[in-house]
């Protein structure tokens, strides 16, 4: 298991012997109440992927919208050309999609292993 720790928040994540930055990821705190501390937290992508798939759709979509608007052209685009344009875009579209995709699928049983992790190491319960 690889964790970075703060002071009041952690990050756990499984440790592969491949390279998967889709894979889940859990980001918990650290909360006192009536004396005690509590662990919440969610799963989810890393945040370095997170922005990077931002940047990667908000990219697309500027694309798509001066493929369509077209302001600096010389010459207007010809229909078959939007056309290929906008088939590239669908193409990187779907190649983000499937990224995410593909491996949320390869880290689909890492959840449960942090889970069963934190479990064994705090010896907490599931529904405390």
């Amino acid at each position: 298991m690889l964790g970075k720790l703060r002071e009041t928040t952690f990050r756990l994540q499984k440790r592969r012997c491949y390279r998967n930055s889709f894979a889940p990821c859990f980001l918990g705190r650290f909360v006192a109440r009536d004396g005690d501390t509590f662990i919440e937290g969610d799963f989810g992508l890393h945040p370095f992927v997170k922005v990077f798939m931002f940047f990667w759709f908000s990219g697309l979509v500027l694309f798509v919208a001066l493929v369509l608007v077209n302001p600096s052209a010389e010459r207007p685009a010809t229909p078959w050309e939007r056309v290929g344009l906008l088939l590239g875009a669908i193409v990187m579209a779907a190649l983000g999609v499937g990224m995410v995709r593909f491996g949320r699928w390869l880290g689909r049983e890492e959840e449960g292993t942090i889970l069963d992790f934190l479990k064994r190491t705090l010896e907490a319960d599931e529904t405390a």
